[in-house]
């Protein structure tokens, strides 16, 4: 009686366990599951395949769990020639051992996080399958009654497995829920290794919800279910209890349920993906034999037969692409944050162009946009005569796919010219730096002369260079001095202010001022400075948001991007040592000034504000009689002087993110000749 009393408190231990379990299942599937899902993401860590040949793995798994058995069946050694037995093996433990383990959650992400980080996703899936192909096979083999091995019948006796098949349509359920789930499990995971064909860089960058989350939930899934089958099989040494069958039953149908409605969404994204792929290759290969303007049709996708494109200011007007048929077209190619005073400019110097060449070069304006915003979009918009889209949603993925990775648009600005009857080499993107250099459109026909052009001779940093296309120069007047100066200490405005009048009325040299603010100066917080030039009636201002200051600075930076591509280093280029003292000052509080002549050769006179006020109030170099020639060779000899002896501080230069990369052995400061430091900055509006 002792004994049948132990065997009795021992089963009824094993329900227990078995109840606790189906309740612990029951509430994960409640659980939140995209929680679950991010850790599971966080333990995929894969170091490249690892499994040969996965697809002959999986066969011979679907032979044992399926019993798949062809007749056309071969050698198995011949297809698949080594497997990961030892990992098998100790999954196969994980799995058999978790019969008393009352939470299939956790034993599954150990098995994730432990055993199989460092594998693919397809690879996690097969394996795990293995093991629990070879646990399924061995309760299949002890399981059938009609064996004739009297090996397996006395092992299903030890195992008291033989009740199984005795307790009716309870087991008969559990039976059938069983093979419901492998083919649920084994359905999944065919359609995961489907996704091995497919070029993995596409959708490894997709933004969710994307094919590789959808994976590692199916991948959870399927291993929790696997988990949560092979304990209970453990379960069923010995268990006679039909209500804890029942339990396994639906519990076990239930995940099937869901494993089966993610293989169907799997599926899904693999047919999309599958098809995206095709079109972008398709997409490739018409550019790749680009003809004509035509290729734009192929960017679009519109519906109804809308047009994809308006043209206009204000009232935009529907335009058929077909109406560019013969044009010289470039597409503008820029983020949804493009700067306004950049499209300002670019409108001036598209409309000029436009009159001189009776409108046979076009814009279309295509915004690449990750979220779209109809208030921004619509701002930029309005700013442009040009052919623009008429909504962003409208521009295919696999087109902005191939604007990313052929044309390597980031967030910088770019213009992709289409000539009429073109081939594909004249697809080539051209960044602005060209244009804002030299204020004309054409020059992004004929970049690579323009580059020879700007570097290959000995550029100097004249005034021409600096306002060329952004100030008028009124031929009408006799040569004058031009005075570009800035900062934001209005006592040094007002005191430089001063002593250029004196020097004026002394020699009656004639300077013109013009104040340049800085590119990310806020211009109500210089209202003071603006209202005193207009007080004093001392020259003219340029605020920040206007194209003039604009463009200023972005020459500047652009001469800078492009010797910086060129290879050029300020401590052996004078051009680039001046680029950047004068990009110095567009980063500093304090003064500054810098002086020229339109239509003149020579290089600019240029210092920060301490030392032009210094140098001014040295009243013996400059008197009555001086001309305008002798004044800037005199005023450039004698700040050199005064750098000479006067204890100077080094500048810092503050460089937009659209700067190329600058290898830090380039940024020599062109003071003292040391490497630079360089800090990262964040900055708002204000």
């Amino acid at each position: 009686m002792s004994w049948l009393s132990n065997v009795s408190s021992l089963k009824q231990q094993v329900t227990a366990q078995v109840t606790q379990g189906l309740l612990s299942a029951s509430k994960l599937l409640e659980s939140d599951e995209d929680a679950i899902i991010k850790k599971v993401q966080e333990t995929h860590k894969p170091q490249g395949r690892q499994v040969d040949n996965l697809d002959g793995l999986f066969s011979i798994i679907g032979k044992i769990l399926l019993h798949d058995n062809p007749k056309s069946d071969h050698d198995e050694k011949s297809v698949v020639h080594e497997v990961p037995a030892s990992l098998i093996n100790k999954i196969c433990c994980k799995l058999a051992c978790n019969c008393t383990d009352r939470d299939a959650e956790e034993t599954t992400m150990k098995i994730l996080e432990k055993e199989l980080q460092n594998y693919l996703w397809d690879e996690k899936l097969v394996i795990v399958a293995a093991a629990f192909a070879v646990n399924y096979g061995e309760f299949y083999l002890l399981t059938q009654l009609d064996t004739p091995d009297p090996v397996a019948k006395n092992m299903a006796f030890l195992k008291q497995l033989q009740f199984i098949k005795e307790i009716g349509s309870a087991s008969q359920n559990l039976s059938g829920a069983i093979n419901e789930l492998i083919h649920a499990i084994m359905t999944v995971i065919k359609c995961v290794l489907q996704f091995s064909v497919l070029d993995p860089k596409y959708f490894e960058a997709e933004e969710q919800p994307s094919a590789p989350t959808e994976i590692a939930r199916a991948t959870y899934w399927t291993i929790y279910s696997v988990v949560t089958c092979g304990s209970y099989i453990a379960k069923l040494v010995g268990l006679r209890n039909q209500n804890t069958m029942a339990e396994m039953t639906s519990q076990l149908k239930t995940l099937a349920s869901k494993v089966s409605s993610m293989q169907k969404v799997l599926q899904v994204k693999f047919s999309h993906r599958k098809h995206e792929i095709e079109t972008y290759k398709w997409l490739i290969n018409r550019f790749n034999t680009y003809q004509d303007h035509t290729i734009l049709s192929d960017l679009f996708d519109v519906e109804g037969g809308k047009t994809a494109l308006v043209v206009g200011h204000d009232n935009k007007k529907e335009v058929d692409i077909n109406s560019l048929k013969g044009s010289n077209v470039w597409l503008l190619i820029s983020g949804p944050d493009a700067c306004h005073a950049e499209m300002k400019t670019l409108t001036k110097l598209y409309l000029k162009l436009q009159t001189k060449e009776q409108n046979r070069y076009h814009i279309v304006w295509l915004p690449i946009v990750d979220e779209f915003n109809e208030r921004e979009f619509s701002s930029l918009q309005s700013l442009m005569p040009w052919y623009t889209v008429r909504n962003p949603k409208i521009i295919k993925p696999v087109a902005i796919r191939y604007i990313r990775e052929v044309w390597k648009f980031t967030n910088e600005t770019i213009l992709v010219p289409l000539l009429p009857k073109g081939h594909s080499k004249s697809l080539t993107p051209r960044t602005l730096d060209p244009l804002w250099i030299s204020g004309d459109l054409l020059s992004l026909f004929s970049v690579h002369d323009q580059k020879k052009s700007l570097w290959h001779q000995n550029l100097q940093i004249t005034l021409d260079l600096l306002l060329g296309g952004i100030y008028p120069e009124d031929s009408s007047k006799p040569a004058s001095i031009l005075c570009l100066y800035g900062g934001e200490d209005i006592k040094w405005i007002e005191d430089f202010t001063t002593m250029i009048n004196r020097v004026k009325n002394s020699t009656k040299i004639s300077i013109d001022l013009v104040y340049v603010s800085k590119s990310n100066a806020i211009d109500h917080y210089n209202n003071a400075i603006f209202d005193f030039i207009t007080a004093k009636k001392v020259g003219g201002y340029w605020k920040a948001d206007e194209t003039h200051s604009w463009h200023f600075w972005t020459r500047l930076e652009s001469i800078f991007s492009w010797g910086i591509r060129d290879g050029k280093n300020a401590k052996i280029n004078d051009t680039m040592r001046d680029v950047m003292s004068l990009l110095s000052f567009n980063g500093s509080y304090k003064g500054w000034a810098v002086f020229g002549q339109l239509g003149s050769s020579h290089k600019v006179v240029k210092a920060t504000g301490e030392v032009v006020l210094d140098v001014l109030r040295i009243n013996n170099w400059w008197k009555a009689g001086t001309n305008v020639d002798s004044f800037m060779l005199a005023l450039n000899q004698q700040i050199e002087q005064h750098l000479k002896v006067q204890k100077h501080h080094c500048y810092h230069i503050v460089l937009p993110t659209t700067v190329p990369r600058i290898p830090d052995e380039m940024m020599i400061c062109a003071i003292c000749d040391r490497k630079m430091g360089k800090y990262l900055m964040y900055r708002c509006c204000e």
